[in-house]
Order: C-alpha cells, then sequence, then structure tokens
C-alpha cells in the first residue's frame, strides 16, 4: 500500500472518529451536533433519533433532529419534527420559522378548506401550562370577588360584582383555549413521508387511487384498518392511504 493511501485512510480516520452510541445522552447531542456541522446529516440524524427511541425528549431535540431531516432531503419527516417540537414549545420561534419553510415547498395545495380557527390558532401557540393558568387564574379570582361580596359594603359590592363579571368572562375564555389546546393533543395527525400516495376510496389497496398526495401534506387519522388508514384532508376530502406512507405525530 502506497504512503499516499496510507495517509489517506488516516485522514478519514481523524475526519470521522467512532461514537459511542452508549455514552452519556448529552455527549451523544453533542456528537450529533458536531456531525450536523461537518455536512453528516445522516450521522446526526441517527444520532438524535436514537436518543428519541430511548425515551429522551426536548423541544430542542426535535427541532434538531428536523434540521438535519430537510438538510437530508427528507421534507416530510423533517415537518413531522418540527410540529412535535411545536407540541413541547408552542412559542418557539425557530420551530415556526423551519416548519413554514417546509411546508412552502409543498406540491399539494390543497383548497376548500377553512383553515384552522381563531382559537385553534391560540391554542397551537399556547403551552399545556399557560392554558391552564389562562382557565386557573380568572376562575379562582372569580371566587374571591364572589366570597368579597359577602362580608363587603355596598360600594365595594359592586365593585368586586364588575370584577367577578370579567373573571367569569376570562374563565370562558381560558377554558376555551384549555379545551382547544387537549383536542389538539388527542388528534391523530400524520404526515406524508414518502414522494407520493394514492388515496383511495376503501382500505383495499387494490382499489385504483382517485388522487395523489405528495410529500409533506399533513392529514387528521380517522381510523386504521389493515395496511391502510382511513384520512381527512384539510378541505374536508376524506379517503384512504397506505399508512406505510405516513408518518403519525
Amino acid at each position: 500500500m502506497s504512503l499516499a493511501i496510507v495517509l489517506a485512510l488516516a485522514s478519514l480516520a481523524v475526519a470521522q472518529p467512532q461514537i459511542d452510541a452508549s455514552g452519556p445522552p448529552a455527549a451523544r447531542f453533542a456528537a450529533a451536533a458536531d456531525a450536523y456541522l461537518a455536512g453528516d446529516f445522516a450521522t446526526a440524524e441517527r444520532l438524535w433519533d436514537a436518543l428519541l427511541s430511548e425515551g429522551y425528549t426536548s423541544a430542542s431535540l426535535h427541532l434538531n433532529l428536523g434540521n438535519a431531516r430537510l438538510r437530508a432531503g427528507r421534507r416530510g419527516t423533517a415537518i413531522a419534527s418540527y410540529v412535535r417540537a411545536l407540541r413541547l414549545d408552542p412559542g418557539d420561534p425557530d420551530a415556526h420559522h423551519n416548519l413554514e419553510l417546509a411546508r412552502a415547498a409543498n406540491v399539494d395545495r390543497l383548497v376548500g378548506g377553512t383553515g384552522p380557527s381563531l382559537l385553534d390558532r391560540v391554542a397551537s401557540r399556547t403551552s399545556n401550562l399557560a392554558a391552564a393558568l389562562a382557565f386557573a387564574v380568572p376562575w379562582w379570582l372569580l371566587w374571591v370577588c364572589l366570597s368579597g361580596r359577602l362580608v363587603s359594603g355596598r360600594r365595594a359590592r359592586a365593585w368586586l360584582g364588575a370584577g367577578a363579571a370579567l373573571a367569569t368572562l376570562g374563565a370562558i375564555l381560558g377554558g376555551s383555549v384549555l379545551l382547544a389546546r387537549d383536542a389538539e393533543q388527542r388528534e391523530t395527525t400524520a404526515i406524508v413521508v414518502a414522494p407520493s400516495t394514492g388515496v383511495r376510496e376503501g382500505p383495499e389497496e387494490a382499489l385504483r387511487a382517485t388522487t395523489m398526495l405528495h410529500e409533506g401534506t399533513e392529514l387528521r387519522v380517522l381510523e386504521a384498518r389493515g395496511p391502510s388508514v382511513r384520512v381527512k384532508l384539510v378541505n374536508g376530502l376524506e379517503g384512504w392511504v397506505s399508512a406505510r406512507d405516513l408518518e403519525a405525530i
């Protein structure tokens, strides 16, 4: 073996060190970040995905995994990762920005739907703790005002009555956000991760597809039957697609 080949192999060994897959989670996260910065997106994705499979989770972990998937050309799975990141941290600006960039490349432009309501949009950007406090705080203030009216004078009772009315309104609004947040988390959604998938009128895979969906399209899963799932699109249309072409969120 020539000296040039030996030196080339040695340089590869130094540039791509072996990563201890059983090491501490923080060290493996950092190793994945180093691989990402070096342009080795497949290794970064593998390491971050391994941490998730072991039960570790965070908005940052999903965000970084989404970035690696997007750079590796896997836009559908990247969108799934960004959505998971936002479910853990609805206010993450990087996850919102990267999700919008990934969605902008979608082929499917579904029309006819009304889109999410204002309440749903607020709920999607509100954390579980914030939604709970939005209901609990005005509810507590309502009972403080009602209790205070029992022992206060006429003038104070008028102010406490107005406070109770405002607290009631706040509790209703906060409760609505809390319920919408809970409904969003209970709903099973999925992303098309295959380059394309056919939508059929029944679960039988032999049926001819009536339309095609492409990578990155988001949909709601209604039921599963064997290797097929019935889905609903944002424009209200329903059909059956192959479960293997989707990634559930």
